[in-house]
């Protein structure tokens, strides 16, 4: 299968062309039949050729006058021959299979299209939320751009607490890191939020000319809830005519690197953070030892920095509820403990069903939205202190319900599908609903130290396609049979 680059159709159109093969259609049974009927009841002779010449159908006949072309998409196949204008019958019918094939292909290459635009954009959600820093961010970045913008300089711009600008760009494979200011078309894009397409920048009087060998570039902001933390720009040393679709793309990527990117902030922030105070409370330890009091305030301003700077590092910034760092982790804590007692734990995995059709129908302000109130219905639904609702990545959730059996997680799993459906946000592109709905897989099981909590997460994955190959709007309960890996 082909890489999504924006331009596929295109291929796609080309290759339909040289597929729709005029002999291999005339060598189908039923239509060399009803060729050979025609000359039977109307009684007239003709043969088929192609482009070339070359007999494809019938006897060649020098004394043939009549030809009548064999068109698709205004290209020449080939053409009937034939001694009288009767044959004319028989090139109607022919151009009209001919393009019924066409059309089948068009639609085909046009849904084969969609599928990659919605893979390519899945698989830069899922790589993004493994990225643990800054640099792995902009490795998939920079891969993933250069899929649909070939040979591209890419720079990720980042607005400091100071106003100041930080330019990261990758140099002979080595990340590096400058400083800037507020000018030019990058400046633009900070101040208006908007992306911008320069296919020619000698053109564009708002460039500031910086490296003469720049010709075309595409930069589009890093937004998260309606704050611009930075861009991404792009550029060219060609003169380049973008697409839509490949503004499209490169706007999707920035919207889930800007997020990527922010929570990398807040964790390191963390870090930094908490190392700074850390050691200011060893100072002061060992230069006051006498003033107790002053280290105890010390301590608790501390802990609750501490503890605001966890919550921004664990808890998704989008919806508010827990992200999948934290997920990941307390999965574990909860298999261990559960392995111990020897209690049912169960997981469910929520996915929001034609979340890519609302985002382009609403905009990617509405899907916010969207996103946040799934969340917080969902976190408002599972209540226990040991449960834990946490965003998986993209419009994904997932559930944890602990010391819960199959029959509780399918109580569960049907209140919550009808909770959300109850929400009634109009969805105009579900196929599903009116409204927007959630398709979910559950799966059940006892841990045991023997088996990875990912056998069930995998689990409860393969019963999410089973409720969307079921038509969505349902959950779907796999059976969990873990082999001891």
């Amino acid at each position: 299968m082909m890489k999504y680059n924006g331009n596929n159709l295109t291929l796609f159109l080309n290759l339909i062309m040289i597929q729709v093969k005029l002999k291999k259609l005339l060598n189908k049974p039923k239509l060399n039949s009803l060729l050979e009927n025609f000359t039977k009841t109307f009684n007239i002779s003709f043969f088929i050729s192609d482009t070339q010449e070359n007999i494809l159908w019938g006897n060649f006949n020098n004394s043939f006058n009549h030809h009548y072309p064999i068109l698709v998409n205004q290209q020449i196949l080939g053409k009937v021959n034939g001694e009288t204008n009767a044959i004319d019958v028989v090139s109607q019918m022919l151009n009209y299979i001919v393009n019924e094939e066409f059309e089948k292909k068009l639609l085909a290459a046009d849904t084969l299209e969609k599928y990659e635009e919605i893979n390519f954009l899945s698989d830069i959600s899922h790589k993004l939320s493994r990225c643990l820093s800054f640099e792995e961010i902009m490795e998939v970045i920079t891969d993933e751009t250069n899929k649909f913008l070939t040979n591209s300089q890419i720079s990720v711009i980042l607005l400091t607490q100071k106003g100041e600008l930080d330019i990261f760009y990758y140099r002979d494979k080595k990340l590096n890191k400058r400083q800037g200011s507020i000018e030019s078309i990058t400046g633009y894009v900070l101040r208006s939020g908007k992306a911008e397409i320069v296919n020619n920048v000698r053109k564009d009087s708002r460039y500031i000319p910086q490296d003469p060998n720049i010709q075309s570039l595409i930069c589009a902001p890093l937004k998260v809830q309606n704050k611009t933390i930075g861009v991404i720009k792009v550029t060219h040393n060609e003169l380049i005519k973008y697409t839509s679709e490949q503004l499209k793309l490169f706007t999707a990527l920035t919207s889930q690197a800007a997020i990527a990117i922010q929570s990398t902030q807040y964790y390191n922030q963390l870090i930094e953070y908490s190392q700074t105070l850390e050691q200011k409370v060893v100072e002061r330890t060992e230069a006051l030892e006498e003033a107790n009091n002053a280290l105890a305030t010390s301590n608790q301003e501390l802990e609750k920095a501490t503890e605001k700077l966890k919550h921004l590092a664990t808890i998704d910034e989008l919806t508010q509820v827990y992200n999948r760092r934290y997920f990941n982790e307390y999965l574990r804590r909860e298999w261990r403990r559960l392995a111990r007692e020897r209690k049912f734990i169960s997981l469910i995995v929520c996915d929001v069903d034609y979340f890519k059709l609302y985002n382009d129908y609403y905009y990617h302000q509405a899907g916010d939205k969207c996103l946040y109130k799934v969340a917080q219905c969902l976190k408002n639904l599972v209540k226990r202190p040991a449960d834990l609702v946490a965003r998986f990545g993209g419009e994904e959730f997932v559930i944890i319900l602990s010391n819960t059996n199959r029959l509780g997680a399918e109580k569960v799993a049907q209140e919550l599908c009808n909770a959300i459906e109850a929400l009634e946000i109009p969805h105009y592109c579900s196929k599903c609903s009116s409204y927007v709905t959630l398709s979910l897989g559950v799966a059940t099981t006892i841990p045991t130290p023997q088996v990875s909590p990912q056998k069930l997460i995998k689990a409860a994955d393969k019963a999410l396609y089973q409720a969307k190959d079921m038509g969505r709007n349902r959950f779907s309960v796999s059976e969990f049979r873990p082999q001891i890996i």
